[in-house]
């Protein structure tokens, strides 16, 4: 039996041993009120910065040494950089922000028919105090150090309530010992009652209209995250614009947006910056399609960057001339008919069949042997290349190799300009060299796409490697990017950035430790191998327009200026820095002469 005993304790001190986590995650948000015009998360700024987060450096970051070493060196920060700091960090946040377990979160709400200014803010977060007397100690000790503070009356150690005031203003706190989890309001509106009935109403709930956005920012639930409520508070300002200007923003659909997010957070792995507006299609938005992305298009190889637009030009046409004919003047509007008259006679074909020939996808992409451009072929384009043809006298041709068209279509420098009189025989010369070099295009067709190279042979290859790479599918699935509403994106992979990543991580704690005279064994945290962290890192820009939402959004792995480090940027900016320190006093020299003569 005491072998057992001794078995079983053995096996249960790795767990019992375990820290606590660095930060917990966010908890007021799983029991926001339905009806709450505002929340906004920010992060604890230890938990920010190395707590996990479902991302490439969560295994680095739930390491037991890792959390171990953090642990320690949180404490010496404290003692000896912030309460040293003086007046450069205020002496009450050192004091909260040492005890701080949580992000701090808050809820703006707002009674029915009142108006802003009768809002109250309820505050929450999870501090390492575990009993009542220990939290009036902690209050004291804030208040001693924040003069505008006073306390009116102490919690109770029954129910942990009590009341500070800042100036004249009530500010009720309620401590929760047995989950650690300070609550306070204030606000013009507030009092014990309605403080007291309002955490009474805070339950876990399932569904709330912030929680769409919310994942598309920051699952982790530690990032920044800030939403506001549009459908409850415009039409309190409505009252106060004047009918004229309401009518415009009307039209534009801007008084019918239901809510806008800005956060900074962590998705499926990847790290996020976005700003999102829930927009429905109404005013003259309906008059402009969602973008609705669906790209057939493959690489060769797996792609290096890409470059995407989806432009429905035709369908936006539309939508303008909609517009135009109620808005423009009517013989303004005439004056525009006229002219697509005009190009219709001129070229053969109209603005539309020249819009519909092509899109809405555009995308400039490299791959493993080559550099791109491709577009999505639409309708008459045949047709237009024909006329095209034969009115400017293009040299236009296509070739079979191994059972593929290749195209090929030259065009002069000067198309449809006149021809320059030159002022001289020098300047003629140079004219007519000018003159000889000449446009190519070659293409191929694939996929319902017409891929452009700068020469052919890049084709060729195109052709020969037998290995290709889903565009759309490598960008979900390996980039972290869904793309399907995207107006614009951009995606990349930057090789060893990861591991380039978590060793400058490892470097700023070794010199954070020396600033704070703390212990850091270094030698017991993980390598970058041991980890088995991925060989690239992920790096995107995109700016979807969806049925009903706006969003821009960076994708990064950790932090969005963490691609300075890779090796390639590192040397770029270097070049551009010498050249600028060679370039910028040689050309200063240069207009000082100048002005001299």
């Amino acid at each position: 039996m005491t072998k057992k005993f001794v078995l079983l304790i053995a096996l249960l001190f790795p767990m019992l041993a375990q820290s606590a986590p660095i930060s917990e995650p966010a908890s007021l948000r799983a029991v926001i009120p339905l009806d709450a015009v505002a929340y906004v998360r920010i992060p604890n700024p230890w938990g920010f910065l190395s707590s996990p987060k479902d991302n490439m450096l969560k295994g680095a970051l739930e390491h037991e040494a890792h959390v171990q070493q953090i642990e320690n060196l949180k404490s010496s920060v404290y003692q000896n950089i912030l309460k040293k700091a003086g007046d450069l960090v205020p002496p009450a946040m050192t004091l909260f922000l040492h005890h701080l377990r949580s992000p701090i979160e808050s809820v703006f709400l707002l009674p029915k028919q009142a108006p802003p200014a009768l809002g109250n803010v309820l505050i929450s977060a999870k501090l390492n105090i575990t009993s009542i007397d220990e939290f009036n100690d902690f209050l004291k000790a804030m208040v001693a150090q924040a003069p505008n503070l006073k306390i009116f009356r102490e919690l109770s150690t029954e129910n942990g309530y009590g009341i500070l005031t800042a100036g004249p203003i009530p500010v009720f706190i309620h401590y929760d010992i047995n989950s650690q989890t300070l609550n306070i309001m204030g606000g013009l509106a507030a009092n014990q009652d309605i403080f007291q009935q309002t955490l009474s109403t805070l339950v876990p709930i399932d569904q709330h209209p912030m929680y769409e956005m919310e994942n598309r920012i920051d699952t982790s639930h530690q990032g920044f995250f800030e939403w506001i409520n549009l459908q409850k508070i415009l039409p309190l300002f409505q009252l106060a614009i004047p009918p004229k200007v309401a009518l415009n923003l009307q039209k534009v659909g801007l008084l019918n947006l239901r809510a806008m997010a800005l956060g900074w957070g962590v998705r499926d792995g990847k790290g996020r910056l976005s700003f999102i507006i829930d927009a429905p299609r109404t005013g003259y938005r309906e008059f402009f399609p969602p973008i609705s992305n669906n790209l057939s298009l493959t690489a060769a190889g797996n792609p290096g960057i890409i470059v995407s637009f989806s432009l429905p030009l035709l369908e936006w046409l539309k939508g303008f001339e909609k517009i135009a004919e109620t808005e423009m003047p009517a013989y303004q509007f005439q004056g525009y008919q006229n002219a697509k008259e005009i190009f219709k006679k001129e070229l053969g074909f109209s603005i539309e069949e020249a819009l519909g020939a092509f899109g809405p996808e555009m995308l400039f992409f490299t791959d493993e042997v080559g550099e791109f451009a491709a577009m999505r072929k639409g309708d008459n384009l045949e047709k237009i290349i024909a006329i095209l043809v034969k009115k400017f006298g293009l040299v236009y041709e296509t070739r079979e190799i191994n059972d593929k068209r290749y195209h090929h279509l030259v065009i002069p420098p000067s198309l449809g300009e006149e021809t320059q009189q030159p002022d001289s025989d020098t300047q003629a010369f140079f004219l007519e060299l000018a003159s000889k070099l000449n446009t190519h295009l070659y293409w191929v067709e694939e996929d319902g796409y017409l891929i452009f190279a700068q020469i052919p042979q890049q084709l060729f290859d195109r052709e020969q490697k037998v290995e290709h790479v889903q565009i759309q599918q490598w960008l979900k699935e390996k980039q972290g990017q869904d793309i399907q509403s995207s107006l614009f994106f951009i995606s990349t992979s930057l090789s060893d950035t990861p591991r380039q990543l978590y060793y400058a991580y490892l470097q700023s704690l070794i010199m954070l430790a020396e600033l704070a005279d703390a212990k850091l064994d270094i030698f017991t945290l993980p390598s970058a191998m041991a980890l088995n962290l991925p060989k690239t890192g992920t790096y995107g820009i995109q700016l979807d327009m969806s049925e009903s939402l706006l969003s821009l959004e960076f994708t990064f792995e950790n932090n969005p200026l963490e691609f300075l480090i890779s090796p390639d940027n590192l040397t770029t900016m270097a070049i551009i820095g010498i050249v600028a320190a060679v370039a910028m006093p040689a050309y200063s020299d240069y207009l000082q002469k100048s002005e001299s003569d």
